[in-house]
């Protein structure tokens, strides 16, 4: 028997799974970015595209400016203490200035563009293929890569951004999002679903800096967010090799994308709710972070097969191998840990060890939340902010149109 298959047993036994389903939806729209922080971002990163232009001496229009990673897949959380909340940015630039420049002066002549405004940004900090904004006083830091188009796809992609080994890199970020973005957009026919369309709207399409609040039907994204909070709760107290060593995002959002476009492909019918959904992503999800039989790992870029997201796992003495196998056994062995509990008795530390104190306040706050109806309904109506009480009419949840999540 799978993890996932005990697991969901076990589940089914304390007929608990609706109010975890409730807790870790709610959990997990704490951790978005607030109004406030998401309109003071926004007001910078609108005012990066004309400093970085009139610094250049080009065209507003020959300047491109979209987020990346997280920010675009909309997979983002919160970061723990006193981080920063990162915001991976690309910066394109075109016309005839840069048709085929040279890659470092094309870098170092973005980085002096970066300057001038220090006691906002801080210092310009370059990085391989990025500079980093810190924002001193902000919760936030930018990381800003200028990249140029590919026109002749010498380097196997639509941009290329500079790379101190070999010059030139290739960089697909809008591909990839738009694979992950496409895939996520699958939904299961769980049984329950039809009665509550009018609760949960599916999102269309992502905006250039997207907004809309992540539903509870939204799995993949939900399943990354739970991976990536536990990764953060898991490394905190690390060591700096083990840090330096833990699961990037990529590969986590790569494998579990793979897992769950096979499960909605071979599995869709025989799903019931989304914790199932979740638990089913998390155990398949090594099947896609695998050597190759030369013994090399490999994760391509769905999008852009030549470029291996676990490249630096093949010269790394096997340390990003090692910790990806054990912060997966101990994300599975926290979650059974904690899910076969009964929920009323659940202990702090089981919440803590997946959750963080977030886990523990959305925990404490729903023991005293009751509504009837079945438990998958209560879970969709309290995260999409429908009030619990039982409405003679059901209401469409509305989404707000911003530009930054």
């Amino acid at each position: 028997m799978s993890f996932s298959e005990r697991l969901l047993k076990s589940l089914g036994l304390t007929r608990d799974a609706g109010r975890w389903e409730q807790l870790i939806m709610s959990l997990l729209k704490r951790l978005e970015l607030n109004d406030s922080e998401r309109r003071d971002a926004e007001r910078e990163y609108l005012k990066l595209a004309d400093d970085i232009a009139t610094k250049l001496d080009i065209p507003r229009h020959e300047v491109d400016v979209y987020p990346q990673g997280s920010m675009r897949t909309q997979t983002t959380i919160s970061p723990r203490g006193n981080a920063k909340f990162d915001i991976d940015v690309v910066v394109e630039l075109s016309g005839p200035k840069y048709q085929n420049p040279d890659s470092e002066q094309m870098f170092e002549e973005f980085g002096r563009a970066l300057l001038g405004r220090e006691e906002v940004t801080g210092d310009p900090e370059p990085r391989r293929r990025c500079w980093k904004l810190n924002y001193p006083q902000k919760p936030y830091y930018f990381d800003v890569t200028p990249a140029v188009a590919d026109r002749n796809q010498a380097y196997g992609a639509g941009l290329r951004v500079r790379d101190p080994d070999t010059f030139w890199s290739p960089s697909n970020p809008k591909e990839f999002a738009d694979w992950f973005c496409e895939l996520a957009e699958l939904r299961f026919p769980f049984k329950d679903m039809a009665s509550l369309a009018a609760f949960v709207e599916a999102r269309k399409s992502i905006d250039p800096l997207p907004a809309e609040p992540v539903g509870i039907d939204d799995i993949l994204r939900r399943a990354i967010q739970l991976m990536k909070l536990h990764r953060d709760n898991f490394y905190h107290f690390a060591t700096e090799e083990q840090k330096a060593a833990m699961p990037i995002s990529v590969i986590i959002v790569t494998a579990a994308t793979h897992a769950f476009e096979n499960i909605w492909r071979t599995r869709q019918h025989t799903m019931n709710s989304p914790i199932e959904v979740v638990l089913a992503v998390v155990d398949e999800m090594p099947r896609y972070v695998k050597p190759d039989a030369a013994g090399k790992y490999l994760v391509p870029n769905p999008k852009l097969p030549s470029e291996n997201f676990a490249d630096r796992w093949n010269s790394d003495k096997g340390a990003r191998a090692r910790e990806f196998k054990h912060w997966h056994a101990e994300l599975e062995g926290h979650l059974e840990a904690l899910l076969t509990d009964e929920y009323s008795t659940s202990t702090e530390g089981k919440l803590k060890s997946v959750f963080g104190q977030a886990g523990i306040d959305a925990w404490r706050d729903s023991l005293g939340v009751t509504s009837q109806g079945s438990p998958l309904l209560k879970s969709l109506v309290a995260a999409s902010g429908v009030p619990l009480a039982n409405p003679s009419v059901a209401t469409p949840v509305g989404r707000k149109t911003n530009t930054l999540a």
